[in-house]
């Protein structure tokens, strides 16, 4: 057997067609996930829109020994996606390198095909600029060894109209949502509209990743990718908040049909730039008729049961890790989001993959950052897996030791666990559970 590298960066041929190459890598990634590769309009669908957003296909292919019975040669047999997205840290955003379609067929596991195309992507997103890398994952215990934690979650709830939620007394008024309308909108023609607030939506949230148009389409239902179809998903309804200044969210929902019991919805998607808007939409969902039970995903926290009469219509189903993130420059990285306290500390870093190992000195002054790495960090030295200390880097500053994957979770979601339980360790770990608190939950809900 003999294994070759590829990449793919053009996969529309002349015709607008996704190319033979595609359609082979394509085949291999839904096989690794068990799911059906679709139609050839669908991979047509996929891959123009692939190319538009700039992902680029990598992998190895296997050009010996492969019966004409089981595959066309070459056969990929390992795949990674990467492509550029932008992701808000709390004060900006930083650009991201997404990562998907990780996978390597049984057939050739245990060779460190993953471990090599995971070190060629990081380190080839890392070399052209980027600051994180992220992904979302099928296995959770894959990835940390790669640098990677958690950086959002997803919780997902019922609400049950049965219980007659109402929103509190004053809230409509408070925010501003009485003074809007709600209207019934036609997801078929909702995608400029749609684009427009999904930028705006959650904007500067720490976690949130700008999406991709063909996921824009597919959660509107102009497409169904999840029947791999490009025919709209019939019965799938959006509502449009409209406030003083247009259209400021929306939400888009399936009913189970009238035979179901309970009358039940599941929301889709659900978008607003306003806290107006997000009232709003929800007091209108409250008054939908033949409905009786209403599934959705938000942020942990429950924070629509925070603002109802009862807050026991709403209860939680479960709740997940979502977006998983890599560091591969920490200074921009801790210098994009903002701090509680001020303060001085070094953080040491250790980094299994060695691409960013080192000691940081964080001087934080009004709640912003600025680090400085030692000098061994800009060299071209093997910096290994544990990051030596630098005593003239901040002498007088307490150290705190991060394994990279766990300084990706404080970045988003601080460490006072961690520092707690001796998950980070050294004489600032008190300080730096104080320095990485959040306020607000990290929330992204796109999935890639």
């Amino acid at each position: 057997m003999s294994l070759e590298p590829f990449e793919l960066r053009t996969i529309v041929d002349g015709n607008g067609k996704a190319t033979d190459e595609y359609r082979r890598f394509h085949a291999r990634v839904e096989r690794g996930f068990h799911e059906d590769p679709g139609t050839p309009e669908v991979q047509d669908f996929l891959a123009r829109e692939y190319q538009e957003a700039g992902f680029v296909h990598r992998g190895y292919a296997e050009t010996e020994g492969v019966p004409a019975w089981a595959s066309e040669s070459p056969q990929p047999v390992a795949t990674i996606v990467g492509f550029p997205r932008s992701m808000e840290v709390g004060e900006k955003a930083l650009d991201l390198w997404a990562i998907s379609g990780v996978g390597v067929a049984s057939s050739h596991r245990r060779r460190g095909l993953l471990r090599t195309m995971m070190t060629t992507e990081l380190a080839g997103a890392q070399r052209d600029g980027y600051g994180l890398a992220g992904l979302t994952v099928s296995e959770g215990g894959i990835y940390g060894r790669f640098g990677f934690g958690v950086a959002t979650r997803v919780g997902t709830y019922e609400l049950d109209l049965r219980r007659r939620p109402r929103i509190l007394p004053g809230v409509m008024e408070s925010t501003g949502a009485a003074c809007g309308r709600v209207v019934e909108g036609d997801p078929q023609r909702l995608l400029d509209v749609a684009e427009r607030i999904c930028e705006q939506s959650d904007a500067g949230r720490a976690g949130k990743i700008d999406r991709l148009r063909g996921y824009v389409k597919n959660v509107l239902g102009q497409v169904n990718l999840e029947e791999t179809s490009l025919e709209p998903v019939r019965g799938r309804e959006a509502l449009v908040y409209i406030g003083s200044s247009g259209p400021e969210g929306y939400v888009t929902y399936d009913h189970s049909g009238l035979d179901s019991d309970p009358l039940k919805a599941k929301i889709i998607d659900f978008q607003a730039v306003t806290a107006a808007a997000w009232v709003g939409l929800w007091n209108h969902l409250f008054s939908v008729d033949l409905l009786e039970t209403v599934d959705f995903k938000d942020a942990p926290g429950m924070a629509l049961s925070s603002i109802l009469e009862n807050p026991r219509a709403v209860t939680a189903a479960r709740e997940s890790d979502l977006v998983w993130t890599r560091i591969l420059d920490v200074a921009s990285v801790l210098e994009s989001r903002r701090y509680p306290r001020d303060g001085e500390i070094v953080l040491l870093v250790d980094d299994p993959m060695g691409l960013v190992t080192g000691a940081y000195a964080m001087h934080i002054e009004q709640g912003k950052a600025t680090v400085t790495p030692s000098a061994d960090v800009s060299g071209t030295q093997d910096r290994g897996d544990r990051a030596r200390d630098d005593v003239a880097l901040a002498p007088h500053a307490p150290r705190v030791r991060f394994p990279v994957d766990r300084l990706a979770t404080a970045v988003f979601r601080g460490c006072e666990i961690e520092a707690r339980l001796g998950v980070v360790v050294g004489d600032g770990a008190e300080r730096a559970a104080e320095i990485f608190a959040v306020d607000r939950e990290p929330y992204c809900d796109f999935e890639f």
